[in-house]
């Protein structure tokens, strides 16, 4: 699906209509079985969530799996809107209903078209998850659901974040959704986002634009509702802020750039040391530059298991790894330091984890502001919870023949990610 690209350029980006690309982007559908609304075209009616089960090219149909029938009534030749994403790109295509195949098995035609519909006119700003900026939304009173987690990126527009807790508002019970409940147009009345920079609290009203799942996490997407000119203000005056720190940030890495390259180009053969023709480190070349510079304290008991460990994370470019017996002599030893930049933590999740926990989080009280923990908890387990504390996030299990775990990672470690 890669050779699906938008235009570039204002306004509405230009539709796809390849019948090749269109036909290859049903067969990435099936094959990656992405789960995406559909509704009837010009509605506000619920949407149906539905996964491509077979591509008839030959016939030009697609064949639809959903979890709740159709219509008994509904004719064929009805319009319907599909809504998906691939490859980081979301896209509305027209598609006509042409029959009942069997039981949640409909058929649909092969849209001829595809509407790039990622309209990012305002420029987006993320954030880490050290920085502890925090989003609590509700899609209604009681009964409503509560929904929260880190801030991912914010705009004059919206915001995203990664949705870590969805809570029941009558009972306060904790539920699992699956990405067919975060529709489409859902409005959030109650809107907050806390300790943005020198903005302890915001709050305003916002409508889900989207959602995608990543790695059994879901980020959404909310679109402001209209701001108040104080409320605008707030934002402008936060993402100034963000535009000055990106400069700023920007400068002082291509200054010590400048300083670092030659040396580093004597030393260092490897693949993180290309400099491309032009003079400047390619953004791979970049980001294991900045794998190399974290430095990580492994608190595992000596033996196979941490061997391995440290075998992937030289693997993946962490060289910066200190190795100690015992969570508490790793605590001690960030206590005791007067850096104002905190290592990485890696510990081994198991028995002793709710203790663990405890001082973790007692030690990251302790030091305040200014001299941030964050805690990676490499687990087993196939599924990983979902994250109950931005900045002690659980981690796959550290493999040098796999890589699921390395985005978390330079997640935790502050290092920017290319899509």
């Amino acid at each position: 699906m890669n050779q699906v690209k938008a235009s570039g350029g204002s306004g509405r980006a230009t539709p796809v209509e390849d019948p090749a690309l269109i036909r290859q982007a049903m067969q990435d559908l099936r094959a990656q079985e992405v789960e995406f609304p559909i509704k009837v075209e010009g509605t506000h009616t619920l949407p149906y969530t539905a996964r491509v089960l077979r591509v008839d090219e030959t016939k030009g149909l697609i064949h639809l799996k959903l979890i709740r029938p159709l219509p008994h009534e509904l004719p064929a030749g009805a319009a319907f809107e599909m809504l998906f994403s691939l490859m980081e790109q979301r896209f509305e295509a027209p598609t006509v209903f042409q029959g009942r195949e069997d039981y949640l098995l409909y058929r649909f035609s092969i849209p001829v078209r595809l509407q790039p519909s990622d309209r990012r006119v305002a420029k987006r700003y993320p954030f880490r998850p050290r920085e502890k900026a925090y989003v609590i939304a509700q899609d209604g009173g009681v009964p409503g659901h509560g929904l929260s987690g880190p801030l991912v990126n914010l705009s004059v527009g919206g915001l995203s974040f990664r949705v870590d807790r969805v809570m029941r508002l009558d009972d306060h019970m904790r539920i699992t959704p699956g990405l067919g409940f975060f529709e489409r147009g859902k409005a959030l009345p109650m809107l907050k986002i806390r300790d943005l920079p020198n903005l302890p609290l915001f709050e305003a009203r916002g409508t889900l634009a989207n959602a995608c799942e990543r790695d059994g996490e879901f980020i959404i997407g909310v679109q402001f509702g209209e701001l108040r000119e104080s409320e605008l203000k707030e934002i402008l005056d936060v993402l100034t802020i963000r535009e000055n720190m990106q400069r700023a940030a920007s400068v002082s890495t291509g200054e010590a750039r400048r300083d670092a390259s030659p040396r580093s180009a004597r030393e260092n053969k490897g693949p993180a040391a290309r400099v491309s023709p032009a003079g400047t480190q390619t953004p791979d070349a970049l980001h294991r530059l900045g794998r190399r510079c974290t430095r990580i304290i492994l608190a595992m008991e000596p033996g196979q298991a941490r061997e391995q460990v440290q075998q992937a994370f030289h693997s993946a470019g962490f060289l910066r790894l200190e190795a100690v017996d015992t969570l508490e002599r790793a605590l001690a030893e960030v206590r005791a330091e007067r850096s104002a930049a905190c290592p990485l933590l890696v510990l081994e999740s198991g028995p002793a984890e709710a203790r663990a926990i405890t001082a973790i989080q007692s030690l990251q009280k302790d030091l305040g502001e200014t001299r941030e923990l964050t805690v990676a908890l490499l687990m087993r387990e196939e599924h990983l919870p979902p994250s109950e504390d931005p900045l002690i996030r659980p981690v796959p299990w550290p493999e040098a023949v796999s890589t699921s775990w390395q985005p978390i990672l330079d997640e935790l470690a502050g290092l920017e990610h290319e899509h």
